[in-house]
């Protein structure tokens, strides 16, 4: 009689291999907020002062000159402006079962510490997203409390360098609040047609915002248009080369420009990349469509509440916590960032 061949097709006892660990998979930077500075809150509308000197004029004036014949002929100094910007509430909940805590998980000591973490995590990305993406401030009386981000602080109607009509931009202009009183809007498309971002619109933002006094150092905007601003950096006709270091490594990507007004970092951030849509406050993607660009040192986080994780308790048979933190923009220089619009997406 034959031997029975034992083989693992069918096999009942065969173990799984799971092994004990778990790989995130998603990006969890926040390049924006990474990039600026931090401060303090201490109510739930953060202010600050901007001062600005008068514009230069000849300072020229008589021998022997009285101190009002000189006072009646300067220019007058303008008042210190005061800007602000509401605290918003951010927010993440986790509920884990007793069972879900109890039983033996591979890569999971405790399903709720790796909420807690996960939801932790969600929260500064959500964060990052309202910090390039929001268009308005709003002080709570009729809906939620929420800060203006970036571009509540572009001025759509003015300051606009190539000015033209950009079909992802209309809906924005009409939305936006109407705090932006400086910035600047540089339009990469004279039509409804998204364009590529070119070296002639860092160029033009560069220019209006040193015009401004501002210095910008930073340009931020989303993968597609970093990978484009390079192959258009490298094109025919542009002075730029291609270098192979001692390794033999090819260095292909863009990320210093030096213009004529500065330096400024070409960075990319996935969260411009993403597909959004904020409803009554923006158009679909429309960060998408734009480069920040902008003096990390003029931007700060202005926080009232630092993140915290409380375990609420249990309902039932579950443990229930919650994550919140309350935090705003502020911006010491809005003259000192800027907007390219009507680009391409992600």
């Amino acid at each position: 009689m034959a031997a029975t061949n034992f083989v693992t097709t069918g096999t009942l006892s065969e173990k799984e291999d799971l092994g004990n660990f778990i790989s995130m998979i998603s990006r969890d930077e926040t390049p924006f907020m990474s990039s600026i500075g931090k401060t303090s809150a201490k109510a739930i509308y953060h202010e600050w002062q901007t001062d600005e000197l008068v514009a230069p004029g000849s300072g020229a004036v008589a021998e022997g000159s009285t101190f009002a014949t000189i006072a009646g002929a300067q220019t007058a100094g303008g008042d210190r402006t005061r800007l602000g910007n509401y605290t918003q509430i951010n927010s993440k909940t986790v509920q884990v079962s007793g069972s879900k805590r109890a039983i033996d998980q591979a890569g999971v000591a405790d399903e709720y510490a790796y909420q807690l973490k996960k939801r932790g995590t969600e929260l500064r990305r959500d964060l990052e997203l309202d910090l390039v993406h929001s268009f308005h401030s709003k002080d709570g009386s009729t809906s939620t409390r929420k800060m203006g981000g970036y571009q509540s602080y572009i001025n759509y109607t003015a300051n606009v360098v190539n000015a033209g009509e950009t079909a992802a931009y209309t809906a924005v202009a009409t939305n936006a609040q109407g705090t932006g009183t400086a910035g600047t809007i540089v339009r990469g498309s004279a039509d409804a047609n998204l364009n590529d971002i070119e070296l002639s619109h860092v160029d033009d933002m560069m220019q209006a915002i040193y015009e401004q006094g501002g210095k910008a150092t930073t340009l931020m905007t989303s993968p597609l248009n970093k990978r484009t601003f390079s192959s258009k950096a490298h094109a025919t006709g542009n002075n730029t080369v291609r270098n192979v270091d001692d390794t033999g490594k090819l260095r292909q990507s863009i990320e210093l420009f030096d213009s004529d007004f500065g330096e400024i970092r070409i960075v990319p951030n996935y969260i411009m990349g993403l597909a959004h849509n904020t409803g009554a406050d923006a158009t679909t993607n429309a960060a998408n469509y734009c480069a920040l660009v902008y003096d990390p040192a003029m931007f700060k986080i202005a926080t009232l509440r630092p993140l915290q994780e409380t375990e609420v308790g249990q309902q039932g048979d579950s443990t229930v916590g919650q994550i919140v933190e309350e935090c705003t923009l502020a911006v010491m220089n809005p003259k000192g960032c800027g907007l390219i619009v009507g680009l391409g997406g992600s």
